[in-house]
């Protein structure tokens, strides 16, 4: 029988700045020994337990989805971490009654350490079963975003996405844990790791996850019209993306970067992809559940680049024509492999901030208002390519390459109304590619037919 022993718990309050009646809430459970499991399911079982009762509870209210926030007042967050040989449960909580519900979920989580045999396959936090160290702690700092996000509530911005945020050392992936238990951790939650071991792109695609790339995924129901609006999905991830980044770069202090959209779900930034996004939806009764996965190379130089890099090359390029550098008053002295300018959790609170922002927009005026802004930050607009599709029976009419293929240069306008890719040829005749059925590559200006 797996044992846990946990001293009274202790709490720390913090009175955010220019906020009053809201608390910013630690809960602190120190353990006195290693928990012992008979097996590392075991402990993985128990810990996705513990991340199931600090989100299900109602904590900011509740709907028919358990954990779900109402949509009327700011929502509170609780995460449970084991780190340092503690269990530690955040919360952020809007008012002292909440923090009493959070005390009253620490007690439970303590319960179910205690009788530790849960079911449930995927782990939410990794427990190192080893004598040391008792915990592998992840690298990202969940309680650093849950201050952010009290601020951002404080100041009218972020309602709902980050209300739950879960963070893990090691996932096999963040996608497949919304997907499995999003019902349960409710509209907003989001999932981060340092490490995804499952990680997946488009079409099936591993996706590598070196430490220092943001990988997350956030959930959002999402109310529209007709479940023909999904192509728009993938637009809208993407625009927040680089509007997130850019925001997190501002407030940071930081030069803006030229970050571009590639059709339909990358990001470029010099010249190569620096993030990719994935997403899920189902469709239910005039709502999609959307789960955008995001992987983004943030303080990683590998396997591409990543916006460390690309913000020491502007700063280079800066000290080259101005003789001074634009980080911190001219504080960076040159190029360092170690160097960090902009960190993981800044960047993604500027992302859910702008998820949120564009999926508000969406739904309540459709892609029209956002159509401009993401045709100003995508790289097609008048880009002249080849489309082949030879591997299909319904081939393009088109002229044939000496290789034998059929080929159809084509220059792309925009997207349709339906929000496919619109390309003409040089007959005039249009056509609708849609991201499901086409794979563009602009190294070869070529687009071809996806074959199954």
């Amino acid at each position: 029988m797996p044992t846990l022993n946990l001293s009274p718990l202790q709490y720390r309050t913090y009175s955010p700045p220019n906020w009053g009646a809201p608390l910013w809430t630690a809960l602190y459970a120190p353990r006195h020994q290693p928990i012992q499991f008979a097996s590392k399911d075991e402990a993985c079982r128990f810990s996705l337990r513990s991340a199931r009762f600090s989100s299900s509870r109602a904590v900011g209210g509740s709907s028919h989805l358990p954990g779900l926030a109402t949509q009327a007042s700011p929502p509170s967050s609780v995460m449970v971490r084991a780190e340092d040989g503690r269990l530690r449960i955040f919360a952020f909580c809007r008012t002292s009654d909440d923090a009493a519900k959070v005390q009253e979920v620490a007690d439970e989580v303590a319960v179910a350490a205690s009788l530790g045999r849960t079911t449930g396959p995927t782990p939410i936090l990794h427990l190192d079963l080893a004598d040391t160290p008792p915990c592998e702690a992840p690298t990202f700092d969940a309680a650093h975003c849950c201050q952010r996000l009290a601020r951002s509530v404080s100041e009218g911005g972020t309602r709902t996405m980050g209300r739950v945020l879960l963070a893990a050392a090691t996932l096999g992936s963040t996608q497949e844990l919304l997907r499995t238990y999003g019902s349960i951790l409710g509209d907003g939650a989001v999932a981060v790791a340092d490490r995804q071991t499952g990680g997946k792109g488009r079409g099936g695609n591993q996706w590598t996850s070196p430490l220092g790339c943001l990988m997350f995924s956030a959930l959002r129901r999402l109310r529209m019209a007709s479940p023909a609006q999904a192509p728009f999905i993938n637009y809208l991830v993407c625009l927040a993306v680089t509007r997130g980044v850019r925001k997190a770069l501002q407030e940071s202090g930081l030069p803006a970067l030229d970050l571009r959209i590639k059709w339909p779900n990358d990001i470029y930034g010099g010249g190569v992809k620096i993030a990719g996004a994935l997403i899920h939806t189902t469709w239910q009764g005039g709502w999609f559940n959307v789960i955008a996965g995001i992987g983004l190379n943030v303080n990683n130089r590998i396997p591409t680049t990543c916006l460390d890099e690309l913000l020491e090359r502007a700063a280079s390029e800066r000290m080259t024509s101005e003789g001074e550098s634009c980080f911190n008053g001219g504080a960076h002295q040159g190029p360092s492999e170690a160097q960090t300018y902009i960190s993981r959790e800044a960047v993604l609170m500027g992302i859910l901030a702008s998820l949120e922002e564009v999926y508000d927009t969406f739904e309540q005026q459709g892609f029209a208002p956002l159509e401009p802004e993401y045709l100003a930050t995508w790289l097609h607009s008048g880009q002249v390519l080849d489309f082949d599709d030879s591997d299909h029976t319904t081939s393009v009419v088109g002229a044939t390459n000496a290789s034998g293929r059929r080929i159809t240069r084509v220059t792309i306008r925009g997207l349709s109304a339906s929000g496919f890719l619109l390309a003409e040829d040089e007959g005039g005749s249009c056509y609708e590619l849609t991201p499901d059925g086409n794979s563009l590559d602009m190294m070869q200006g070529l687009i071809r037919r996806k074959v199954q």
